[in-house]
């Protein structure tokens, strides 16, 4: 019988928890499954993952109908967990739980509590077309409970941050224990300061993007180079925020190349997010001795030296208070900061990740 394996819902983008889920894959030697591994996602072979990778479905549907088709599939495709001594269940594959051998350990990675269905989601609902918000409504309400009944089922819930335990303990009533997202050092790391600021966070309504391009075109003498991703849900809405201006630079990665390259060469890096789980995008900035301008939130404490690896600004992102911000942390400031950014990052080190995640699988 094999040892592990992870099921993440969706290779479906190239955002922070697919890394994850890539580092705990490595750190445990195990395999993965998903509902599809997408090629607007990260090629996992290329990344130098060597075990086995097992895709529900080859298909990428329109996003209500993959959602609705996906769960359907977590229920009924599981044979192949017969086969494993311990699950970790990561994002929406929680249903698979339902179908998992008695004496399997299952352990449940939990980034948040669906956001659609807790705290942001009125945020959601406000997206929907007039005629699907009360079947979104009712749909809410079967996955809320769906959702509930499977996180029951786990032997230990793991959660990536304070913030995300405190939130699971208020929506869920359920205890968690932090394992924090590591960052590899041995990828981000500081080769030069370049004549740019930098956000990689993906292109979406709740990490306030359309922020940091609004404070850049009243900054027409600092360039900002946005990296997206091809399956980023407001791209379009973005770039037609920052047409005509020539100071603001979108970039596509095939396969993540030079990404870490456009990291460790930048002024610093800006993430303005609400109310974020944890981030992994910060760590790997401070990780390339690269500061970062952020929000002023409370969870934020927990991997922050402010004024020393960071520059925070007002949680509400005005976007006249991050054009001071990115005016105060210049390129020479950016540069006396370097060593306590390297000094914090090493705080997240992969190889603590993986020993505890390594002791909580045994």
């Amino acid at each position: 019988m094999k040892k592990t394996i992870i099921l993440h819902d969706t290779f479906l983008y190239k955002w922070g928890w697919e890394r994850l889920i890539m580092m705990m894959a490595k750190a445990l030697e195990s395999d993965i499954a998903s509902g599809f591994f997408s090629a607007g996602s990260f090629d996992l072979r290329k990344e130098g993952f060597k075990w086995e990778m097992i895709s529900i479905s080859s298909e990428v549907f329109r996003k209500w109908f993959r959602h609705i088709k996906l769960k359907l599939a977590f229920l009924f495709k599981t044979k192949f967990l017969e086969n494993y001594e311990n699950v970790i269940f990561s994002w929406d594959s929680i249903s698979w739980v339902r179908n998992c051998p008695k004496t399997t350990k299952k352990i449940y990675y939990c980034h948040t509590p669906p956001r659609y269905l807790y705290d942001l989601h009125d945020l959601y609902h406000k997206k929907v077309p007039f005629l699907l918000k009360i079947p979104f409504k009712i749909a809410c309400f079967i996955f809320r409970y769906l959702y509930e009944r499977d996180i029951k089922k786990m032997d230990l819930i793991l959660t990536n941050s304070k913030n995300t335990q405190n939130r699971i303990k208020k929506y869920l009533w359920f205890e968690s224990v932090v394992l924090y997202p590591p960052v590899d050092t041995n990828e981000f790391k500081f080769i030069s300061q370049k004549d740019y600021y930098l956000s990689f966070a993906r292109l979406a309504d709740a990490k306030r993007v359309d922020k940091i391009v609004e404070a850049f075109k009243k900054l027409p003498d600092k360039k900002l180079i946005i990296i997206y991703w091809e399956n980023d849900p407001q791209k379009e809405k973005i770039f037609d925020l920052a047409n005509w201006y020539l100071n603001i630079e979108f970039i596509t990665l095939p396969w993540n190349i030079w990404f870490t390259d456009y990291v460790g060469n930048c002024i610093a890096t800006i993430y303005i997010p609400i109310d974020e789980d944890f981030g992994m995008s910060p760590v790997e900035s401070m990780s390339a001795w690269k500061p970062v301008i952020w929000v002023n939130e409370w969870w934020l404490k927990e991997t922050i030296i402010d004024s020393i690896t960071w520059f925070l600004i007002p949680k509400e992102a005005d976007v006249d208070d991050l054009v001071k911000a990115i005016q105060k942390l210049t390129p020479q400031l950016a540069l006396s900061m370097r060593n306590d950014c390297e000094k914090r990052a090493w705080e997240f080190w992969i190889d603590n990740f993986r020993k505890q995640l390594q002791q909580f699988v045994k």
